[in-house]
């Protein structure tokens, strides 16, 4: 039922980053599309992102489908749905639903594999919906390093108590195996897909936005908040369109948790996995975006795209985290229909 009313939901009420009349249309601002049109898109090159999982496999960013709608005040815009509350020439405060994508890393094949993160936190961005990161999950055996932490505590599954009841606990597996316990990433309990609601501020100033979103999960998977935040700008030079984003993703203690705490429901077939038990505190993650956009005829463009981000301490912490970064690199062209 959950998941019908997240469809449901994402039909009437809400949307991405947008845009709303043709009044606030600005030509230097890449992503602004007229009202009541539907764009298609579709990006074809070469590219990859980083997984920061231990043992994960780098993702290949090959085919980048994008489709849009934007209304008087209902937009779609391939990952988000969104209505607008409330506009004028520099202000915008919209409804929105969108996904959390942090399933990705732990999956085969996601939509993490077809869209990549965008200004403002978000996972679109002008024209081009690059593949975000998935992971690359092999089955092989790794040895996962338990938190250097030497507190012993109690065992709870409260995810949002103190941070002394967090499952950070030394054990026998620890001190007989030098440190390290073999495991399988298969044995990991599934890491599933979260949509998300709230609102989403923006402040527009000539080629200048600033966007806030703040999101709650009501899809029932981790029960957590988001708040995402960005700073964008955009230049013209010539034929050249460039833009820089620059900002962070705020996740709570229960969506990082559940994406990169280690529990019972990962270990309880592990034999001496109790060293690796992690419940994560809250997550703030920078990042930077950059862009360049050059048309080369009426229905291609050349895109180079580089995004960068800094992974919070909570979610570099955890044992199932080799790296402190991951990097996207996409370059292609992108036809538009």
């Amino acid at each position: 039922m959950r998941k019908v009313f997240f469809y449901i939901f994402l039909l009437i009420v809400a949307g991405p980053v947008a845009a709303g009349s043709d009044d606030a249309c600005r030509p230097e601002v890449e992503d602004c599309v007229p009202v009541g049109q539907w764009q298609f898109s579709v990006g074809v090159g070469l590219g990859g992102r980083t997984n920061p999982l231990l043992e994960g496999d780098d993702i290949p960013i090959v085919l980048l489908p994008e489709i849009s709608y934007y209304g008087e005040r209902f937009f779609f815009d391939t990952t988000s749905l969104g209505y607008t509350l409330y506009e004028d020439k520099r202000h915008l405060l919209n409804a929105v639903a969108t996904v959390g994508l942090d399933s990705m890393y732990f999956s085969d094949i996601s939509l993490g594999n077809f869209v990549i993160e965008g200004t403002g936190g978000g996972f679109n961005v002008g024209g081009l919906v690059a593949a975000d990161s998935m992971d690359g999950n092999t089955g092989e055996n790794i040895e996962l390093t338990p938190p250097k932490d030497e507190t012993k505590t109690p065992n709870t599954d409260d995810i949002d108590g103190p941070n002394e009841f967090f499952h950070k606990v030394e054990s026998s597996a620890e001190e007989g195996s030098g440190g390290a316990v073999t495991i399988n990433l298969e044995q990991i309990a599934d890491r599933k897909m979260a949509g998300l609601a709230g609102l989403e501020y923006s402040f527009l100033y000539g080629a200048t936005q600033i966007s806030v979103q703040a999101l709650q999960d009501f899809t029932g998977v981790h029960k957590g908040q988001e708040i995402r935040f960005g700073l964008d700008r955009y230049w013209l030079h010539g034929r050249n369109q460039y833009s820089l984003a620059g900002g962070f993703v705020w996740q709570s203690a229960r969506v990082v948790d559940y994406y990169y705490g280690l529990g019972e429901r990962d270990l309880k077939e592990v034999e001496g996995a109790d060293a690796l038990y992690y419940s994560a505190d809250d997550a703030v993650t920078p990042y930077l975006r950059a862009d360049w956009v050059r048309p080369l005829t009426p229905n291609w463009t050349f895109q180079l795209t580089v995004h960068q981000k800094w992974l919070g301490r909570a979610i570099k912490d955890s044992p199932l985290v080799d790296e402190g970064t991951s990097t996207t690199v996409f370059v292609g062209g992108v036809y538009h229909f």
